[in-house]
């Protein structure tokens, strides 16, 4: 998230956005089709949806803080601190979102969509300021 400075006018991010948002947004193939068996730990379609949109979500909040930092607006995260470099906002964003996807995979069936749709309206909240803050990404 991203504190708002007076006068900043947003940008716009191209085909680089619609590629992330499809790369990100793929599911896997089914398990049936690759001939495995599903486990107790199976992902129902609904948690790669889920975690899909999480992902998409993430990716979306860090392009955001990115082209914040070009700005020179204040980061509000106490974790990257007011004026982060972009190589510690990538670092975060991979670290949160493998941390993220790893918890939910190791966490009981019955508790995984509740994980994922936490960690998925925190990144709602965060990218609805950033754009409150005047940095949308519009494709």
């Amino acid at each position: 998230m991203l504190a708002l400075r007076a006068g900043r006018v947003p940008r716009r991010v191209g085909a680089a956005g619609w590629l992330a948002v499809a790369t990100l947004a793929a599911a896997p193939v089914p398990l049936a089709a690759q001939g495995a068996q599903p486990t107790a730990r199976a992902w129902r379609a609904s948690d790669v949806a889920l975690a899909s949109v999480f992902t998409v979500a993430l990716w979306i909040d860090a392009a955001q803080t990115r082209e914040g930092i070009r700005r020179g607006y204040d980061e509000l995260n106490p974790i990257l601190g007011r004026h982060p470099t972009v190589g510690l906002v990538n670092a975060y964003t991979a670290v949160v979102g493998f941390a993220t996807l790893g918890v939910a995979a190791a966490a009981p069936p019955r508790t995984r969509p509740w994980l994922l749709v936490a960690a998925l309206a925190v990144e709602a909240f965060a990218v609805s300021r950033n754009v409150q803050a005047g940095i949308a990404l519009t494709f």
